[in-house]
């Protein structure tokens, strides 16, 4: 008879202390298999919530020009790097605007790995009711899921579906100019000039501050800007958004190494805090399964010694007819080893069914405590099951049980036959 089938025969013939102990590397193995899945649930969480509270990690400039200061010139974009701006020399070598590059770079970088998005724009200079202005051309369709937008204060933000000659002004500009949403302005590159295009003000937005350049600057439509300075297919700097901030790294050195003629300038000050909340949550709680997981051992090893135990007659008995101590190690280490993997894929089903069923149970009793703010609560908990951490859960319990008979087994292995044979 195989070592397997003598382990298993002796745990169907204890059935009741068989179930008990398997039941210690069930509540271990599902216990900790919870925790990984609110750890990875919590990380993705924080990592979506960072990704929408914050702008675009990267700005990408043209490396020919300097770029001073992290976020390069006067602002005015809400991304880091905000707004560059100027279409003068001496306004470029000021703040540091690098000559424009080309617009498809910016699908070469959407395209790599890491990357969430990225939104092309063209800083230029130019006139507003014949008054100086520093013109962003953005594409509504990405700037804002990739920068997080600019906080408009009265009407909308450009849209790609309405009519093309369409302009957002600073609030400040609009009343000094006397302007409000729905007048129809001129705009163009030059004052008082043949080239001047009319636009309808669709929105007005606050810079946070009531002095500088900010304080004269529009977001138009890309193509209107690339129209008006003639730079068809140009933008001056690509916003780019991770999808997980602790990647800006890594995306910035593919850019700087992949791109030839710019320079990727990425912030740190978001990707830091991210990574070591997200480290932080899960060696907490896996720090607590494997607590649960301990006490589940104890259980294994005072279940097989209890074994050895009641079973000396029969370990004497078989060294007696010369089974060697290797063959009583494997023996035992069979018990073991079923114990584990029977508590371990229990253990995970029962995890899996916590993790599904963790979500509605917070979230009614959130509901239920907090009346109407209840909803802030609910689903607040969301486990994420991985594949990863499924088998991770598995081979834990599979090993704790293993480990756990690893001392009865050699005790056991150690029993003096003659000593053994006097419990008959």
């Amino acid at each position: 008879m195989s070592s397997m089938s003598m382990a298993f025969r002796s745990l169907r013939r204890r059935k009741m202390r068989t179930v008990l102990t398997v039941s210690g590397i069930v509540v271990g193995v599902g216990m900790i298999l919870v925790l990984l899945s609110l750890a990875a649930g919590t990380s993705v969480r924080t990592t979506g919530l960072l990704r929408n509270l914050t702008g675009a990690e990267i700005t990408v400039v043209n490396s020919t020009r300097p770029s001073f200061g992290g976020g390069g010139g006067f602002g005015g974009g809400s991304g880091f790097g905000g707004g560059r701006g100027g279409g003068a020399l001496g306004f470029q070598l000021l703040f540091g605007t690098g000559d424009p590059i080309g617009q498809s770079i910016a699908n070469t970088i959407g395209n790599m790995s890491g990357v969430y998005g990225t939104s092309p724009q063209l800083t230029i200079t130019g006139y507003v009711n014949n008054s100086t202005a520093f013109f962003y051309g953005v594409d509504p369709n990405t700037y804002s899921s990739v920068t997080n937008g600019i906080n408009i204060v009265n009407g909308s933000m450009l849209s790609s579906s309405s009519e093309s000659n369409q302009i957002v002004l600073e609030s400040t500009f609009a009343a000094n100019l006397n302007i409000s949403v729905g007048s129809v302005v001129t705009a163009g590159p030059y004052a008082n000039s043949t080239e001047l295009a009319n636009y309808t003000v669709v929105g007005m937005y606050s810079s946070g501050t009531n002095f500088g350049p900010q304080t004269r600057s529009a977001y138009i439509l890309l193509s209107n800007a690339q129209s008006i300075s003639n730079q068809t297919g140009k933008v001056t700097e690509i916003y780019v958004k991770a999808n997980n901030p602790t990647d800006v790294s890594q995306i910035t050195s593919s850019i700087d190494s992949s791109v030839s003629g710019v320079t990727a300038i990425s912030s740190s000050n978001i990707a830091n805090p991210a990574s070591t909340l997200s480290n932080s949550l899960t060696t907490f709680f896996v720090v607590i399964g494997l607590v649960a997981l301990l006490a589940g051992a104890f259980g294994v090893i005072n279940t097989m010694m209890m074994s050895i135990s009641e079973r000396t007659r029969e370990i004497g008995t078989l060294k007696a007819i010369g089974a060697r101590s290797s063959q009583v190690v494997k023996i035992f280490l069979s018990e073991a080893l079923l114990i584990g993997l029977i508590g371990a894929a229990v253990g995970v089903f029962v995890g899996i069914l916590a993790s599904f069923a963790l979500p509605l149970f917070t979230g009614s009793v959130s509901a239920s405590n907090f009346g109407g703010a209840g909803t802030l609560f609910s689903g607040g908990i969301s486990p994420s099951l991985t594949l990863s951490n499924i088998l991770l859960s598995l081979a834990l319990g599979t090993l704790v049980g293993v480990l756990a008979g690893l001392y009865p087994a050699w005790r056991a292995s150690r029993m003096n036959p003659v000593e053994a044979l006097r419990h008959v």
